[in-house]
């Protein structure tokens, strides 16, 4: 998790424009983000910053600072910690409706009505730390151990929509309600996540007979979910007010061995660059059930009487039905060439090799080259092939939610469910198991330096995914009612899955622009310009065959809104221009960032499609 890693922390970020699945696996289609820790062997720093929201909430507050101590050998341990907070930001206005007090019946004025402006938006967050350790230590001349570690932990709480206490739900009809909440209540979302991973390697650097390194990654995500301000009145006074919805855990094991040497070969303009390397990796991902208190039914449950509701009126979480825990094995082989075969011309390929205890064997390529046309001038190129099997989450993700509501045939508990794409009840609605995704990239490069202080970048890329793996649309109505009829999931009456129903298309370009200007005694003044555009589309669509044969419209399954999340709810450009300026004490940094318009489409109301304009951001920051 990103958010999760110190600021302070961070040396520098190297990114990798081009897809390397064949060098670095699947998560490296479009390319590589490598995060640089700090290494210091003396030294320090602490910062302090805070903001808020010209509305007046939202106010936030954070404290960084590292530090570098020295060991043996000319050593270094650099640990890195921030501490903060954040209060909720609400992105509505108040809620107009009129409301009733539930013990007076008197009607509320605006004043002094409860959740008048109950917050919809930005949730709390609060206990925030995030801590690094950075560790290098040489052995001997060209032997070194070394380690980074990194924990995180954060809670938030988030508002759901507020309930009068007038609501006509069978909940709020519960005396057991009515006692609790007099005022109605604004359902909470207590959210924690604990974030740890350690790594420890030994690295021989000796260049004669190679370069060696010899590795081990663990680490572990758990999110943990609470409900605030509940209730199932089917338990009467005994409900508590907060209770568990379940826990998922992703745990994952890296290991592995890399070894790379430079060989001389008469014919080649440079000496050959052989990467080679063997790889282990064990992940598994687990759901743990909520309390039984936030799903089942309690001996107050009457379903002659309109007392008693079977759950609470807003759930969504883990039942003992979605209790799973599910795991694989990845083996793997890479091997990496780069020469230069004349003067000025660089060229290179990558072969890499897994297994996957679940998904099989695949092999992927990348072709890459660069050309010095001039000192001034480079053009660079490659096309790569990637595989991204589906994660365990994808796989194994389920969750429940309910309503209780009132129908022809009395009050009846209303699902949503959240299936496994391959279970019994995904397959009646054309649900299927997993497919890899398989992608193709391409990409072309420029580089110019007219000037020793400017250059200047042009990158293009399409990147080609065949079974893209995404979330259905909540599927609802009449797809629903006849698949499920006369099945134990007559129940359900709203579903998403994870499917492979579409393949997509990505083009774009990215430009940038640096100019260095030394201003002698007055510092230095950094200037930069870039540019991004990015177009997204689905190239092809497949309908959905259900367990019985039948046929189902992708717009069934991957409507309106779930394809505008693709091609359309993501701005086409961005546009930057920064300065940095800086002398031995002082820098301020500026940036303006400009995002294009983007848009979500509605699945069946074309009125109630959304088009947001353009959006301007500045950031100022002094140090």
């Amino acid at each position: 998790d990103l958010s999760l890693i110190p600021v302070s922390a961070i040396e520098r970020i190297e990114i990798l424009r081009d897809g390397a699945a064949a060098q670095y696996g699947s998560d490296a289609i479009a390319g590589v983000v490598n995060i640089i820790l700090k290494s210091r062997d003396h030294g320090g720093g602490v910062s302090y910053q805070t903001g808020g929201y010209t509305q007046g909430d939202g106010e936030q507050h954070k404290v960084n600072l590292w530090k570098g101590f020295a060991l043996p050998n000319d050593g270094a341990l650099t640990v890195a910690l921030d501490l903060g907070k954040r209060e909720a930001a609400s992105n509505t206005a108040p809620d107009t409706r009129t409301f009733y007090d539930g013990s007076t019946k008197a009607q509320y004025t605006e004043q002094n009505t409860p959740y008048r402006t109950w917050k919809f938006g930005s949730p709390e967050q609060k206990d925030q730390i995030n801590v690094t350790a950075n560790l290098d230590l040489p052995l001997t001349d060209d032997v070194a151990l070394y380690g980074f570690s990194s924990y995180g932990h954060r809670k938030t709480i988030g508002e759901n929509f507020y309930e009068p206490p007038t609501t006509k739900t069978v909940l709020n009809q519960s005396s057991y309600f009515k006692e609790r909440y007099p005022d109605g209540r604004s359902p909470l979302s207590l959210v924690t996540v604990d974030d740890f991973a350690t790594t420890v390697g030994v690295k021989k650097g000796e260049q004669k007979s190679g370069k060696y390194d010899l590795y081990a990654t663990y680490g572990q995500n758990k999110v943990s979910t609470e409900q605030g301000n509940g209730i199932n009145p089917s338990y009467g006074t005994n409900s508590p007010s907060n209770y568990d919805l379940g826990e998922n855990i992703f745990s994952q094991l890296n290991t592995g061995l890399d070894y790379s040497r430079d060989i001389a070969i008469d014919w080649l303009a440079s000496p050959l660059t052989l990467s080679t390397g063997v790889l282990y990796r064990w992940e598994q991902y687990k759901q743990n059930a909520g309390d039984p208190i936030a799903y089942t039914r309690g001996p107050y449950f009457n379903p002659s009487t309109t007392f008693g509701v079977g759950v609470p009126g807003i759930y969504a979480g883990i039942t003992d039905q979605d209790e799973r825990k599910i795991s694989r094995d990845v083996y793997g082989v890479y091997l990496d060439l780069e020469a230069d075969i004349i003067k000025d011309l660089n060229v290179g390929a990558a072969v890499r090799s897994e297994k996957y205890s679940d998904f099989g064997s695949t092999t992927n390529g990348k072709l890459f080259a660069k050309y010095d046309v001039s000192p001034k001038f480079t053009v660079r190129g490659s096309v790569n092939t990637g595989y991204r099997a589906p994660s365990l989450a994808q796989q194994g993700y389920s969750a429940y939610s309910v309503q209780t509501v009132q129908t022809p045939s009395g009050w009846q508990d209303v699902q949503q469910r959240t299936l496994v794409a391959g279970s019994e009840a995904a397959l009646l609605i054309g649900g299927t198991s997993l497919k890899p995704e398989k992608s193709t990239n391409y990409s072309l490069g420029f580089v110019w330096k007219p000037l020793v202080n400017t250059s200047a970048t042009l990158d293009l890329y399409q990147i080609d995914i065949k079974n893209r793996i995404l979330l259905s649309d909540n599927i609802t109505g009449s797809v629903i009612t006849n698949a499920f009829a006369n099945t134990p999931y007559s129940n359900i009456a709203n579903v998403a899955f994870f499917n492979n129903l579409l393949d997509t298309r990505t083009q774009g370009l990215e430009f940038a622009l640096k100019h260095d200007l030394n201003l002698e005694q007055y510092g230095k003044l950094n200037l930069n310009l870039g540019l991004a555009y990015n177009k997204n589309e689905i190239t092809e669509t497949r309908d959905s065959i259900t367990a019985k044969g039948e046929r189902i419209p992708v717009s069934s399954i991957a409507g309106r809104n779930t394809q505008s999340l693709i091609e359309s709810a993501a701005p086409k450009t961005k546009l930057t221009l920064g300065a940095l300026w800086s002398n031995q004490t002082w820098s301020v940094n500026t940036a303006v960032r400009r995002y294009d318009k983007w848009t979500t489409l509605n699945n069946t109301n074309t009125a109630l499609d959304q088009t947001f304009d353009p959006q301007w951001i500045a950031d100022l920051d002094i140090g």
